[in-house]
């Protein structure tokens, strides 16, 4: 060895020996974790990774896990663990953990805290008015089940709340008479396990089934929420160099990936250029109802029926939860709105289907209150059964509590007759069928008679065996035509069973009072005993109560569309004397106020009720189509000269325009081929040029 490697190797031995006896001599710690996760997707992480630990000691390690059961913890090996969280639970923040290091050499430990950061977007609130509700990308709303809250809040501001749960129910049966069905209550399945885990339905569109994956489950579980400014400030500077469009508007889910089996328009949204793809560089933009918009999108095909037990029906569903910001309007700044689109993905036909909206109805303290309907309003009612709400609890309304509705606006559309379905008789008074609270009855318009409320049946949690919540496939779609559980008919009086003080006979409402002043519920028939039936004259005691109305039945065919709308009404009396009955008075009063503008299609204000940034507007005044429905060609009659060219558009339900043209008419008439279109309903615009207008055509198959 030459003189100078000597000197060179004493200090690298020297630094070896002081590295191995820091090592040795290291005090053990552990040091704070963050963790970002998003739902469904597994992470695996060395919680060890980041702590000061002594090489070669025994060691343990406790804990590890989060305080929340939103996340599930697997321990994998020497500190590692792999974190899960639960997928659609619908929460967006930190959760806390914690884990200890034991040092059995040294008999020493350490603890640090774990920082879980969840990123799910699955829900949002509408909070433009005087209620706050929060909406899911799933389909079950109003609810974050597990955390207990209340999440229909009203006033706004307040912990205050009378909607627990909502979800839609939907069910019919095949050529061979199967019964297919997608219902959820609380995701518990059939035997009443935890609260969110055993959906019906989940998030995203329907796609090719190979194509479902956790990843894609993650792009879905998510909402859009726009408001009427952002919209109408990026139609005013989207070509303007250096401008953003606001996020949910980048990615508005306009187009879904056809090579995945996805549907090619998905969202509604205004398609400047025509080119049938949403771009919001290109100045396209979402189209929405009301000034706030929630919009989701989910479906029952991605995976099995977990709490009807039901078989998939391949359906897709479009949510539009909406609100108006309308402060000074006692009925619009207490309600919002649900606009359904619900299309059939399936290769199947589904003969008598229906489709159900399942609530529970808390007004404030869940424990003291009634539930009924009014028949002609088309609405489920839910009010308090005791002079005062609860007895000073958090979150109880005390004296004069409110009233809360969920009103059928429109529901899905009656099988084609051919012709427009009278509303009154000849004598002019009016029939004694579903044109008592439907719409499109006597206008003129051949099929476009949508029904409103038809069922009705009241459940109250832990009840007799009859009228307890529904456990497997048949019992939810029984529910749904108002048969009980032991497979009777809803039963007129008492609690709506022979056994139970009902007097008959079969009927459809439950606990009508007496808003069906033509007795459409019991077949046009007087009861056989007293009409006026309720909760309260049935001696039902104030309870935690539910309900489950419905709407058809109908045909619902390969690639139709059907619609619901819905309204979530809230009304509140301070000054009458009665503290139980006011409420609901002035409830029936906002109801009135609400369905008379979706009727009209007129806000209070003069606004539009439909569409509001639609550059289109919904008047058809202007013009007559006919055939309608039609399946070869359609007539455009007008009802004055036209001067010039006319620029005609087609735009089908989902906002998308799919036929645009400029034509010279002959006369006062144009025809126009619409063989090309698939079946459902679409909007004619026409614009002249001293005129615009918009008409509604049904294309049949």
């Amino acid at each position: 060895m030459k003189k100078s490697d000597y000197f060179i190797l004493i200090p690298t031995l020297l630094m070896s020996f002081l590295s191995s006896f820091q090592m040795y001599a290291q005090t053990l710690k552990a040091v704070n974790d963050t963790i970002d996760l998003y739902p469904g997707i597994p992470k695996t992480v060395n919680l060890l990774g980041n702590d000061t630990v002594p090489y070669g000691d025994s060691l343990k390690i406790t804990g590890g896990n989060s305080t929340s059961n939103l996340i599930t913890t697997t321990p994998v090996f020497k500190g590692f663990f792999t974190y899960l969280v639960i997928p659609l639970w619908g929460f967006n923040g930190n959760v806390s953990g914690y884990y200890t290091i034991i040092d059995y050499t040294l008999n020493k430990s350490s603890s640090a805290n774990i920082l879980f950061r969840i990123h799910d977007h699955s829900y949002d609130s509408l909070d433009i008015n005087n209620v706050k509700a929060a909406i899911t990308a799933h389909g079950n709303e109003f609810s974050l089940f597990g955390t207990g809250s209340n999440l229909f809040r009203i006033p706004k501001d307040s912990q205050k709340g009378t909607m627990y749960n909502f979800s839609l129910w939907i069910g019919g049966k095949g050529n061979d008479s199967t019964l297919y069905l997608a219902a959820e209550k609380y995701r518990q399945g059939p035997t009443g396990g935890v609260a969110g885990r055993c959906p019906d339905f989940y998030a995203g569109p329907v796609m090719d089934s190979v194509n479902y994956s956790i990843y894609q489950d993650t792009i879905w579980s998510r909402t859009w929420k726009v408001r009427k400014p952002e919209i109408e400030y990026h139609k005013t500077h989207w070509n303007i160099p250096g401008y953003q469009a606001p996020v949910d508007i980048l990615t508005w889910p306009g187009n879904g990936i056809t090579a995945l089996g996805q549907a090619a328009q998905l969202a509604p949204y205004y398609d400047r250029n025509g080119d049938h793809s949403y771009d919001p560089a290109d100045g396209d933009y979402p189209l929405i109802r009301g000034d706030e918009a929630v919009f989701v999108i989910f479906n029952d095909d991605r995976d099995i029926h977990k709490e009807s037990g039901g078989k998939k029906m391949g359906v897709e569903i479009h949510l539009m939860a909406f609100a108006f910001d309308m402060p000074n309007d006692s009925a619009f700044k207490n309600t919002i709105f649900f606009n359904y689109k619900i299309y059939n993905r399936s290769p199947r036909t589904y003969y008598n289907a229906f489709i159900g909206a399942f609530l529970d109805l808390d007004i404030g303290y869940a424990l003291d209150d009634y539930i009924g309907c009014d028949v002609e309003r088309s609405s489920i009612i839910g009010f308090n059964g005791l002079p005062s709400d609860g007895s000073g609890q958090g979150g109880t309304y005390g004296a004069h509590p409110p009233a809360q509705s969920v009103t059928i606006l429109g529901g899905p559309f009656m099988d084609p007759a051919g012709y427009d379905r009278p509303r009154l008789d000849n004598t002019g008074h009016q029939l004694c069928n579903e044109s008592i609270n439907g719409t499109g009855f006597g206008d003129s318009i051949a099929d476009n008679e949508r029904y409103g409320l038809t069922n009705f049946l009241s459940i109250i949690n832990n009840s007799n065996s009859y009228n307890y919540e529904p456990k497997n496939t048949m019992e939810f779609y029984h529910y749904m035509q108002s048969i009980w559980r032991d497979s009777t008919h809803l039963f007129y009086g008492g609690e709506g069973h022979a056994g139970y003080g009902g007097y008959g006979p079969d009927c459809r409402f439950m606990y009508p009072g007496e808003s069906d002043s033509l007795n459409w519920g019991p077949g046009c028939q007087l009861p056989n005993g007293p009409v006026n039936w309720t909760a309260k004259i049935a001696g039902v005691l104030p309870g935690d109560i539910r309900g489950i109305g419905a709407m058809g039945p109908f045909t619902f065919k390969p690639g139709d569309v059907q619609e619901v709308d819905i309204a979530f009404v809230f009304a509140r009396d301070y000054t009458g004397q009665d503290t139980l009955e006011p409420s609901v008075e002035k409830l029936r009063q906002m109801i009135d106020i609400v369905r008379n503008s979706y009727n009209t299609g007129k806000l209070p204000n003069g606004n539009s009720f439909f569409g509001i940034n639609d550059p289109t507007n919904h008047s058809s005044s202007e013009m007559k189509i006919f055939p309608n429905p039609s399946y070869d060609v359609i007539n455009i009659l007008f009802n004055r000269p036209v001067n010039g060219n006319l620029k005609i558009r087609i735009i089908n339900i989902s906002g998308c325009e799919i036929y645009s043209s400029s034509i010279r008419p002959s006369g006062e008439n144009v025809q126009l081929d619409v063989r090309g279109l698939a079946a459902g309903s679409y909007i004619i615009n026409v614009q002249a040029k001293d005129f615009t207008t918009n008409g509604k055509v049904i294309i049949i198959k």
